[in-house]
């Protein structure tokens, strides 16, 4: 089965790295979780993408908090060894 594949706004990452503003076919995460069936330690594929770039990592879910969230939602933390260049 393929990894699903996470949008993740790299510029919103925390400072230990990890990217909460996760989206999956432009609809957020938590809100698709549950029918997504995603799971604590899940592998997944973290990907973003604009008019010039596409790049994507392999990666692994939290449901944690951390700054700056000011709740426990899912995060997503990538490979940085696994860095692959779409376009």
């Amino acid at each position: 089965m393929a990894k699903l594949r996470i949008y993740a706004d790299f510029n919103s990452r925390t400072v230990d790295g990890w990217c909460y503003c996760l989206l999956v076919d432009g609809r957020k995460l938590k809100d698709v979780a549950a029918e997504l069936g995603v799971y604590e330690g899940m592998p997944v594929v973290v990907f973003y993408e604009d008019c010039a770039d596409e790049f994507e990592f392999d990666g692994a879910l939290s449901f944690r908090g951390s700054l700056p969230l000011s709740s426990t939602e899912w995060v997503a933390i990538v490979d940085e060894s696994t860095f692959r260049r779409i376009r």
